[in-house]
């Protein structure tokens, strides 16, 4: 087959393409970081690059360019900062990790105590032992003279040390999300928190959404393991990374928990997930799975043992459990409420009695996804608008804006809806009707590809205006009315009013950054919530670092999941017409 020359600019790297392969294959092929938020079926046009060299010299869509000749082609910097929320609101627990190191000094074997050497080893602790460990103990309790550690999890001795390691002893847990991955180094003998690492999930190159994963898994021969591997070897890179600069080793490292929505859980273990995307939306599992470190490939103790967290349903999964467990939702007598906006937007409502959970579709548009000038909270995104006496806004890293990010929109439309630009139907004004104190806004608007459009900046780092249009606004209104109508629904079904929400628990990355007055202007929440609302950060990776550092968190974990009773918002009647009725500002 014949093969051409891709030359990525400005890098200057040359790759090969067969003929009538596209960008994104070429890309994929190796391994080049570049994004493709619809998974390449052209309709977020969000993949533009540059032909600076070739018989069609012009801005096209790397997704849907083929290559059928020697080309040149010009892509955005390949590296950008990217805002990854790794704090969250902390509690302290009694230590007691999920796996544990305990120090003993054995009395040597005489004629009068010639118990064999697993038992001297355990003593009265009936402990099973697997093979490695019988066919290296004799030898290491010798060598050691009699002065081990015993690495255990639960009744099970994973491994033998030579002499006193007992405070030598690291965890590590990981948010993995659909665009995000955090992850905490953890000391299991004193609790303390090494280091914190992060990186952007490097599966977003087959798609933004969870849907687009489950496709490339179910569809593709080997697009199950594509995922995997994606996920793994990035934790793997995030493990070192949380080492570097530490005089501690991947093999002083015997426990990792994972938690992450039941997609994600699924890809990580390389479970088939493709039944989440068919009514009636069943996961392969819900229980929490644990699994040896070497049999996923995690670089850790070849002995050690990764801790998958529980699922809830299909679209509910262990970050949800996880983040209710940070939030402590089993405990309180009144009502609260803790809501995670993502790429989904997952809600558990409820008290230390009665919990209930649901997930609505509502993330892409609050990611950048589908929206004209829409970027994720990275360098160069508008992150906060206010329009009081002239417009003005924040941009992520400082200097000129290249995009707006999902705090930013919930700003621009919470504020056009203020001044009277939009009104309650989502309608944006045509600068003619405009009058009044927002009149000195009007020149802002005009026709741009076709859509009345709100111009928030012209100078900006990629030349071309940002700018919001009407049908980001209805974007903004379909994600903040199903979110809306989730919470109605939970209300609905625990038998509650909205005044008996005593607080809201906010977590996640755009949780934490979303102004909440920009979230109840629209009715994204409920407007009296307003004085009640509560960042927690990123709850979920604090749910993870519960469970590692305390045996007793990650068995409330399990108990949280069985006891939240998830309910699917598709299966109801009145969803669809409360779903209509909140759309509305």
């Amino acid at each position: 087959m014949k093969k051409y020359t891709v030359t990525l600019m400005p890098e200057n790297l040359k790759l090969q393409a067969v003929e009538n392969a596209t960008l994104k294959d070429v890309f994929g092929e190796y391994g080049i970081k570049f994004e493709f938020p619809c998974a390449g079926t052209g309709k977020c046009k969000k993949c533009k690059v540059r032909i600076v060299k070739g018989s069609s010299e012009d801005e096209v869509l790397a997704c849907r360019f083929k290559v059928t000749e020697d080309v040149v082609v010009e892509i955005p910097k390949m590296e950008q900062k990217h805002e990854i929320l790794e704090e969250g609101v902390e509690r302290e627990v009694e230590l007691d990790p999920l796996v544990k190191k305990r120090y003993a000094e054995l009395p040597p074997p005489s004629l009068e105590d010639n118990r064999d050497d697993l038992k001297r080893l355990t003593g009265n602790v009936p402990l099973k032992s697997n093979l490695k460990v019988l066919r290296e103990l004799p030898e290491k309790i010798r060598e050691s003279e009699f002065k081990v550690t015993l690495v255990t999890w639960k009744d099970e001795v994973l491994a033998i040390e030579k002499g006193d390691t007992s405070l030598v002893h690291l965890g590590m847990a990981f948010d993995i999300g659909t665009t995000t991955i955090a992850g905490y180094l953890l000391n299991l003998s004193t609790g303390a928190e090494i280091a914190r690492v992060s990186a952007l999930n490097p599966q977003t190159k087959f798609g933004t959404d969870v849907i687009s994963r489950i496709n490339l898994a179910s569809q593709t021969p080997d697009g199950l393991e594509k995922l995997h591997r994606e996920v793994v070897n990035e934790l793997n890179n995030l493990i070192e990374k949380a080492l570097a600069g530490t005089d501690f080793k991947r093999e002083d490292i015997y426990a990792v928990t994972t938690v992450g929505n039941t997609t994600m859980q699924h890809l990580f273990l390389k479970v088939q997930p493709k039944y989440l995307a068919l009514a009636p939306y069943v996961p392969v599992f819900s229980e929490p799975v644990v699994v040896d470190a070497a049999e996923l490939g995690i670089r850790i103790n070849p002995d050690g043992k990764v801790f998958a967290m529980p699922n809830i349903a299909g679209f509910v999964g262990a970050d949800t459990v996880s983040a209710a467990l940070a939030c402590e939702m089993d405990k309180y007598d009144e009502l609260r409420l803790l809501i995670d906006i993502g790429t989904n937007g997952e809600m558990v409502l409820g008290t230390k009695d009665k919990l209930l959970a649901c997930s609505t579709a509502a993330g892409p548009a609050f990611e950048g996804v589908h929206i004209a000038c829409g970027m994720r909270g990275a360098t160069g995104a508008i992150d906060h608008v206010k329009i009081e006496e002239g417009l003005k806004y924040t941009v992520i890293g400082g200097g000129k804006p290249a995009g707006i990010c999902g705090s930013g929109l919930l700003d621009i439309v919470a504020e056009l809806l203020k001044v009277g630009i939009v009104d309650k139907r989502g309608r944006m004004a045509k600068p003619e009707t405009i009058s009044g104190p927002a009149e000195i806004y009007k020149d802002r608007l005009r026709d741009i590809n076709g859509f009345l459009s709100f111009v928030l900046e012209e100078d900006t780092a990629t030349g071309q205006p940002v700018f919001v249009n009407q049908k980001d606004i209805r974007e903004v209104q379909l994600a903040k009315g199903a979110i809306a109508a989730g919470i109605q629904i939970l209300l609905e079904f625990f038998g509650a009013e909205v005044e008996d929400i005593k607080e809201v628990f906010l977590a996640g990355a755009f949780g934490n950054y979303l102004k909440p007055e920009s979230a109840c202007r629209i009715g994204l929440i409920p407007p009296e919530l307003e004085g009640r609302i509560k960042p927690v950060g990123n709850a979920a990776g604090v749910g993870a670092k519960l469970a590692l550092l305390s045996e007793r968190e990650y068995e409330r974990a399990v108990r949280l999941s069985q006891n939240i009773h998830y309910i699917e918002l598709s299966a109801l009647p009145q969803f669809s017409q409360i779903f209509a009725k909140k759309i509305v500002f």
